[in-house]
C-alpha cells in the first residue's frame, strides 16, 4: 500500500491542478501567458506557466453558492417537496 507522506500530497495536487489546466484550455478564448494574448493554448502551456496557481492550493477558487455547490438537508428537502405535492394534490 502506497504511503501517503509529502510526497504523495504533491503529486495529487500536481494531478489535480493539470486537470484543472487541461480544463481551461478546453475552453475557446485567449489567455495571457509571458506577457503576451494567446489564443487557444495547449493545457501544458498554461501548466508550465503557473497559469491560476492558486488552485494548487484550493479547488474551488469562488466560495459563492453557484461554484462550491449549496449543501442542504436531504430529510427537509423531500418533506417539503411532499408537501408541495400533497398541497397540489388536494
Amino acid at each position: 500500500m502506497e504511503k501517503r507522506n509529502k510526497h504523495w500530497r504533491i503529486e495529487q495536487r500536481n494531478r489535480i491542478y493539470a486537470a484543472k489546466m487541461k480544463l481551461h484550455a478546453a475552453y475557446e478564448g485567449a489567455f495571457f501567458i509571458k506577457d503576451k494574448w494567446v489564443i487557444n493554448p495547449r493545457w501544458i502551456d498554461l501548466y508550465k506557466d503557473n497559469y491560476l496557481s492558486k488552485y494548487k492550493s484550493c479547488r474551488v477558487l469562488c466560495s459563492c453558492w453557484m461554484c462550491r455547490g449549496e449543501k442542504y438537508n436531504r430529510r427537509e428537502y423531500k418533506k417539503e417537496t411532499d408537501r408541495i405535492y400533497n398541497e397540489s394534490m388536494y
